[in-house]
């Protein structure tokens, strides 16, 4: 059964957040980000050994289960992953080394043949060259002038002693060996003392935080290891198909622009555009004509949207958990802080970041910025672009949805929640009356081509409703909103088979009570979305019930509160009411199930005149197929 959700942010009694906490908040954020400035020497090699850790974590499991010790496990781990990455490294280092010495031969050539491609001494692009270059003469014969007759001076550097050329040469060849042998250990011993790293983890946090903690834990990494593994080896076989097709083209070092795509493919986005440039410069360089360059060009774009497009979705799902557009701003956040490293890691501590913003309560934020979960329900961006007067996307979100809820769904899951937020806004004085009766015509004219659809339906093959057994009164309380509820009740009934007479809003709805009282129906149906309407819906249900003992009284009544609504139904079944729904689905499943026998005995109330008994096997199945509807908060 379909749930209405109220986003908290539009709920009840919802708390803004305090300028001072918002304020401390900014201060965090800027501190963590001078933190990790200042302290790259020592995160950067720690980051780095914890995604490696979550990459060769499923190998050393793989070993456990194969009953090595952890040790050994450990050991082999390390070693596969060496020998591949050396060996990758010997055949592009070589490579690249002939490439250093073939640059200026290929440099000489590209110069070649963009000289080629012009036609004469008077091309466009010579001619427009030569007139920027006495434009700009003209310009700075003044500083041109000057710069003639000042004296050149030169800059003579001081002479450094043998001591200070060996410290610098040091420093360059022994930094990144030390990192690379501190990731190496830190790695090792991660995957070794993954448990005790766990419990001391969940130690520093608290044993009161334990379940959160566990379950940030086992999410970001199932996320991040199933994601790291996954996207090594599509990398690693794009690298592979890219050096067999430029191989096959004929473009040199074609292991070279392999293991490169295959590295710069954890970029996200743009690592593909990227790593395609230098092989197709290179093709227009030594080739002739275009074709290589074309079929190189060609080469990356069809892997690239083979993947991107296919393989990716079918593997990856939802494994990330974050947004696109989150991914591509983290990416330039991370290189901007920690360089070309920091592009590599930009994926895995995004999913990290998602991850903990999910389980964090006080991060929530940044669930809401990274995730790839919609920022805002259906019904609260479909209320909120009827407030901004956009119509037409209004009804464009509403049309996406009916295929995946069906009309029902639609109008108890976005419809009317978004009404629930109108009325509640309005007697809260946050929207005016002009808003409100905007947003009824635009429900209004979605309710109508729901009733068109529904009449076409009925016309080509349903048989008529109006043959029902059973008659059903509808009654509105005095609101246009109510009465918008009740026709898209109308609807739905008349989509079973079922037809409601509405005797608003013809009728007042006091002299609708009258006439109901009257016709002595064996249903009468009472509609209230207003939250402020309670006495009046139990005021109807006391005068029904004392003018017709033996009627049946359903109560349409959603509410975005689920302890309100409780309370509320509680209420008026003691004022004499059978049944209290709060979605038009309940609400035709309960006329279905009277449908059949025409009526059906009252239930006992704690309020109002003696009746006629269910038996309880028949009350017990009444109340379970039409409880009130509990309301979920996101």
């Amino acid at each position: 059964m379909p749930q209405q959700v109220f986003s908290p942010e539009f709920a009840p009694g919802a708390v803004p957040i305090k300028s001072g906490a918002r304020w401390i908040g900014w201060v965090a954020f800027v501190l963590i980000i001078g933190l990790l400035w200042v302290a790259k020497a020592v995160l950067l090699p720690l980051a780095l050994g914890i995604v490696l850790a979550f990459l060769l974590t499923p190998l050393v499991r793989l070993f456990d289960r194969l009953h090595f010790p952890r040790l050994i496990g450990v050991f082999l781990t390390m070693m596969l992953a060496l020998g591949v990455v050396g060996g990758v490294g010997y055949v592009i280092w070589n490579q690249f080394a002939d490439l250093s010495a073939q640059a200026p031969r290929y440099a000489s050539s590209m110069r070649q043949k963009v000289a080629d491609a012009r036609i004469g001494s008077g091309a466009v692009l010579r001619q427009l060259q030569v007139t920027l270059d006495k434009v700009t003469e003209q310009l700075d014969s003044k500083s041109v002038s000057d710069l003639r007759r000042a004296q050149p001076v030169r800059i003579v550097p001081p002479r450094l002693t043998p001591v200070e050329r060996l410290q610098g040469a040091m420093q360059e060849v022994f930094e990144p060996i030390a990192s690379a042998v501190i990731v190496l250990v830190l790695v090792a011993f991660m995957l070794g003392q993954r448990e005790d790293l766990r419990d001391r983890i969940i130690r520093l946090i608290g044993a009161s935080n334990v379940t959160m903690t566990t379950r940030l834990m086992d999410e970001a990494g199932q996320r991040v290891s199933q994601f790291i593994l996954w996207q090594t080896l599509i990398n690693l076989a794009f690298g592979v198909l890219v050096s067999i097709g430029l191989y096959w083209i004929g473009v040199p070092y074609a292991a070279l622009w392999g293991g490169m795509t295959a590295l710069l493919r954890f970029v996200p986005f743009v690592g593909t555009l990227l790593s395609s440039l230098i092989p197709a410069a290179l093709a227009f360089a030594i080739f002739p004509g275009w074709v290589e360059t074309l079929q190189t060009l060609a080469l990356f774009l069809v892997l690239d949207m083979i993947t991107a497009y296919f393989v990716e979705p079918v593997i990856f799902g939802q494994r990330t958990g974050v947004s696109s557009f989150a991914l591509l701003v983290s990416a330039l956040f991370w290189i901007w802080l920690w360089g070309p490293v920091g592009l590599l890691l930009a994926t895995p501590l995004t999913v990290c970041i998602a991850v903990l913003g999910r389980h964090v309560r006080s991060l929530r934020f940044l669930a809401i910025i990274f995730a790839d979960e919609p920022a805002l329900s259906p019904h609260v961006r479909y209320y909120q672009r009827l407030l901004a007067r956009d119509e037409d996307e209004a009804h464009s979100i509403v049309n996406a949805k009916v295929t995946e809820l069906g009309a029902t769904g639609v109008m108890d899951q976005m419809l009317i929640p978004a009404l629930s937020l109108a009325s509640l806004h309005r007697s809260q004085d946050e929207i005016t009356d002009d808003d409100v009766n905007f947003i009824l015509a635009a429900t209004g004219e979605i309710v109508q081509q729901f009733r068109e659809a529904q009449f076409r339906e009925n016309k080509s093959g349903r048989p008529d409703a109006a043959g029902s057994e059973m008659q059903i009164a509808g009654i509105a309380t005095a609101s246009p909103i109510d009465q918008l509820v009740l026709d898209m009740l109308q609807i739905a009934l008349s989509a079973s088979d079922h037809a409601i007479e509405a005797l608003t809003p013809q009728l007042h709805s006091e002299e609708a009570v009258s006439q109901a009282a009257r016709s002595r129906t064996p249903l009468t149906c009472i509609v209230s979305l207003s939250t402020t309407r309670g006495s009046e819906v139990r005021q109807f249900c006391r005068r029904l019930r004392a003018d017709q003992p033996q009627t049946n009284l359903l109560v349409l009544r959603p509410m975005p509160d689920e302890v309100g609504a409780s309370r509320s139904a509680q209420r008026i079944r003691e004022a004499g009411a059978d049944v209290v729904v709060t979605t038009i689905e309940e609400a035709v499943g309960a006329i279905s199930e009277w449908a059949p026998h025409g009526r059906i005995a009252p239930a006992t109330v704690s309020a109002g005149p003696a009746r006629d008994q269910r038996s309880p096997k028949t009350a017990e199945s009444f109340n379970d197929d039409t409880r009130a509807i509990q309301f979920s908060v996101r």
